[in-house]
């Protein structure tokens, strides 16, 4: 499955496989949004930098985003507000990193149809309007820049100057004066001596490791205790612009915005490897397409599915990965907002590695206490994968990463697990992390 960016983007420059060992300042694993704009962000440090991507690089989540840059997301900031005093940092940290894209864009001169506009979260019925005038509160709270407004699609919060792209084209454009090393998966972290070991057998030795990935491949800190994947599905139609992005307030509700001649229709979010029996949620998208602006099927054009890490406190982590290493960062859990997050977060991690004054480290740091408010969030998906350990002895399909019971998904024909989102083709081939091995 391919997404429309994919469509209208020339593809990036070939990049070689690692055949050899490798000594470097920097070695970034992932070669995502997170992954590049750290490694951009170094490089102009003068750091010598290394990009190691297990597939091709930008080839997952950062394709398969939708490419909305908005301040205004999922009614989030009500619920943050509530256990932690920093909401407003947040805020800003998006803000910073939108207005670090425009900088970037125009200092390379990227041509990647940038356009700027309003943006809406919306609510389409009286519970998600509740839940709404509630995040418009908790937003006044700390910035006048959001106004309560009735929108085409119900009552909304609305925000200017927000911003929709081309993500692929904008990582084509920016200037890569570091090395990147495509069909390279790393598959042992040595970190105790800033060491990775490559699929091939290759050593790559660094001074400092960014871990870049989706949901992270290493086995300790509790990373896996603090976050989960979730998956979200995605139609284009023929459909005049909209002129504006739109959000939807419901859990797993839709989202909306235009691409060329096309519009994309997206929802019905979940955890991955827990979608609902017989559920056909390319299908519920095409109804939902049908009957809110009278598409044909003759207009549908790209379908596919996209997954993110989702931490229980709502914030993304970027900083050092435990005490015991700190020469070794993490970049993760952007709840579903990855490019925004992917670029402050990349930022964070680059200042933190320069010694340079980073404003939002606290904020995003990996060792910020969980505050027992976060239970509430924490122990139904803690549940999921206990229960899916469980069953692991009576079936036959177990993921590589810790034995988790599979689930098949009969829609995409592959199967997923419910524990941390690891997902395999029907010939066990590896598809998505953080497993790093094909079943047996």
């Amino acid at each position: 499955m391919k997404s429309i960016f994919e469509d209208y983007f020339e593809g990036f420059n070939e990049y070689p496989s690692l055949s050899h060992d490798l000594d470097t300042d920097i070695a970034i694993v992932g070669g995502g949004v997170a992954g590049l704009l750290s490694a951009y962000f170094l490089s102009k440090e003068g750091f010598k930098v290394s990009v190691f991507e297990a597939d091709k690089i930008a080839s997952k989540s950062t394709a398969r985003s939708t490419a909305t840059l908005s301040c205004v997301q999922s009614p989030m900031y009500a619920r943050l507000a509530k256990k932690n005093p920093r909401v407003h940092e947040y805020f800003e940290s998006q803000k910073e990193a939108l207005k670090l894209y425009r900088e970037i864009i125009e200092k390379h001169n990227i041509d990647c149809d940038f356009e700027t506009m309003p943006s809406y979260l919306f609510a389409s019925n009286e519970k998600s309007e509740m839940k709404l005038r509630e995040e418009y509160t908790a937003m006044r709270e700390f910035t006048d820049e959001v106004d309560f407004v009735k929108s085409r699609f119900g009552h909304a919060i609305k925000m200017e100057n927000q911003a929709q792209f081309n993500a692929l084209k904008f990582l084509a454009g920016i200037g890569k004066d570091f090395g990147i090393f495509e069909n390279t998966k790393i598959v042992n972290f040595i970190l105790d001596e800033n060491k990775l070991i490559t699929e091939k057998g290759n050593t790559i030795r660094a001074k400092k490791i960014i871990i870049a990935t989706r949901f992270p491949v290493i086995l300790n800190n509790f990373y896996y205790f603090k976050m989960y994947q979730a998956k979200s599905y995605v139609v284009t139609f023929k459909n005049p612009p909209l002129g504006a992005m739109f959000n939807g307030a419901e859990d797993g509700g839709l989202y909306m915005r235009s691409y060329k001649d096309y519009m994309l229709l997206g929802g019905y979010d979940h955890r991955t490897g827990k979608h609902k029996k017989c559920a056909d949620y390319y299908f519920n998208l095409k109804r939902k397409a049908k009957e809110m602006f009278g598409a044909k099927d003759e207009d549908f054009g790209d379908f596919w599915s996209a997954e993110d890490s989702v931490t229980y406190d709502d914030i993304p982590f970027a900083g050092s990965i435990s005490k015991k290493h700190p020469n070794v960062f993490v970049i993760t859990g952007f709840n579903e907002w990855g490019l925004l997050n992917g670029m402050i977060c990349g930022r964070v991690v680059s200042n933190l590695i320069a010694n340079q004054h980073e404003k939002f480290a606290e904020l995003f740091s990996p060792h910020r206490k969980y505050c027992r408010k976060n239970i509430g969030s924490l122990l139904p998906h803690g549940l999921i994968s206990a229960g899916s350990l469980l069953k692991a002895p009576f079936v036959k399909k177990r993921c590589s990463h810790i034995g988790c019971a599979l689930k098949f998904n009969k829609i995409e024909n592959v199967y997923e697990c419910p524990c941390h989102g690891s997902r395999f083709n029907v010939d066990g081939k590896l598809l998505d992390g953080p497993a790093v091995k094909d079943l047996k």
